[in-house]
């Protein structure tokens, strides 16, 4: 090994892993510095092959790197960065790397205090792009093994790493570009705190999270304001599985209610949440990667209407009301000047269901509450809404219900020649 590249790169390093130098003794600055010095003078391969081990043992979660902890020491940051200036196939360096043998051992350093695994997230996000391979196909079919024993492991940070990883592997298996694959990483490092809802509900153990139940997990979905764009998604995969993941008979130990009726809760609460909040569909495409067998379905099923949603159908809706107002008032007028007949006018509100009838009803007689033709003829328009009411009443059970007329609809009616017509066929004299 070259004597500079011991005594300014190993040396400093070894001193802090074995533990004889702390962080603050390192100018870890110093050491990146001369690194790339050492690099542009003719030094690159003997740098590679001093630096490797390094590379791989960090990757393997070697335990020095956590001698302070969990928290992302300058030696990881310093190491990661001397890799990415390996060069554009630095990856392969670490080609021999049993990568899910990898994810559990970070795993273990993560476990103690539910670390975050961002660090992992960075080291894969380097290895990826510098072209790192494996056999992905292998590692989807190791993952899926594990996976599917995730709700007997009891290890909620071992089955995230395993998510994670199968999450990575779902991307990799995909034919996109190598530049694609980077655009959806970045969505899936961006966004793994959402996703590892999605995942803890679809593998039907929760991951990531020390929390109690499924409830609770939908409470902390509710809470994390980022996610609320994507509520929509997580809302149909939870409420699809809800009677399995919160069943009645269990219940909240600390509070001594029913799980269930907690989830159905928190569930009004996503309902609320999609009302109000802007949608996105940012995701759509990566979960479509993610969870293939299950988004086709979430995304198909009716949820409830955005905010935005909401907001036009009631606009349409009151058009298409007000439309139909003022076609019932120029009928007026047509039954004014002799078009039409008042039983004519009479039949236009019947078409209706009674209580929407009831309703244009009402806001005639304020719009021409001094017309005299509406005057002389109101009275018999609301005797004969009030009769059809009547007659639709049925009798079920021992009671009289009011039956549901969903053939009739506000749109049916469209403005004509003479004012008014039913269907688009006009209403004559």
């Amino acid at each position: 090994m070259r004597q500079d590249i011991y005594e300014e790169i190993i040396e400093p390093l070894d001193g802090y892993l074995n533990g004889y130098l702390t962080e603050k003794e390192i100018e870890w600055s110093e050491l990146r510095w001369c690194a790339r010095r050492i690099r542009n003078d003719g030094g690159f391969w003997d740098m590679r092959a001093a630096l490797t081990p390094y590379y791989v043992s960090l990757l393997m979660a070697d335990k020095s790197f956590f001698r302070n902890g969990n928290t992302d020491s300058m030696a990881k940051k310093s190491l990661l960065d001397l890799f990415e200036g390996e060069g554009r196939f630095a990856g392969r360096i670490l080609s021999d790397v049993d990568i899910v043998q990898a994810a559990e051992k970070w795993a273990e350093q993560l476990m103690p205090d539910n670390h975050d695994p961002g660090f992992f997230l960075w080291m894969l996000k380097a290895m990826l792009e510098h072209d790192y391979q494996t056999d992905w196909k292998s590692v989807y079919d190791t993952l899926k093994v594990k996976l599917a024993k995730a709700q007997h492991s009891g290890n909620f940070k071992l089955s995230e790493m395993h998510c994670l990883l199968m999450g990575v592997t779902l991307i990799e298996l995909t034919d996109h570009p190598r530049e694609k694959k980077n655009e959806l990483f970045g969505q899936f490092r961006m966004n793994w705190g959402f996703i590892k809802y999605m995942y803890s509900v679809l593998i039907r153990y929760i991951v990531g999270m020390r929390v109690e139940n499924f409830a609770a997990l939908a409470g902390t979905a509710c809470s994390r304001k980022a996610s609320h764009p994507y509520m929509h998604l997580f809302y149909k995969a939870f409420k699809s599985k809800c009677d399995t993941l919160c069943p009645p008979e269990m219940i909240d130990p600390r509070s001594g209610e029913s799980v269930r009726v907690q989830a159905e809760r928190h569930l009004q609460k996503m309902e609320q949440i999609i009302k109000t909040t802007p949608q996105s569909d940012r995701l759509n495409e990566l979960c479509g990667i993610l969870f293939p067998k299950v988004m086709e379905e979430v995304l198909r099923q009716s949820r409830p209407k955005t905010y935005e949603e909401l907001e036009v159908a009631v606009d349409d809706l009151t058009n298409r009301y007000n439309k139909v107002l003022e076609q019932l008032t120029l009928a007026v007028k047509d039954v004014e000047s002799d078009k039409i007949s008042a039983d004519d006018l009479t039949a236009a509100f019947l078409r209706f269901p009674t209580q929407l009838a009831l309703s244009f009803f009402g806001s005639m007689s304020t719009l021409l509450a001094m017309n005299a033709t509406w005057q002389k003829y109101a009275p018999m328009i609301q005797e004969q809404i009030l009769a059809k009411q009547e007659e639709d009443r049925i009798f079920v059970n021992g009671d009289y219900v009011l039956e549901k007329r969903v053939d009739h609809a506000v749109e049916h009616v469209e403005a004509g020649g003479t004012g008014i017509s039913i269907n688009g066929k006009e209403i004559q004299k």
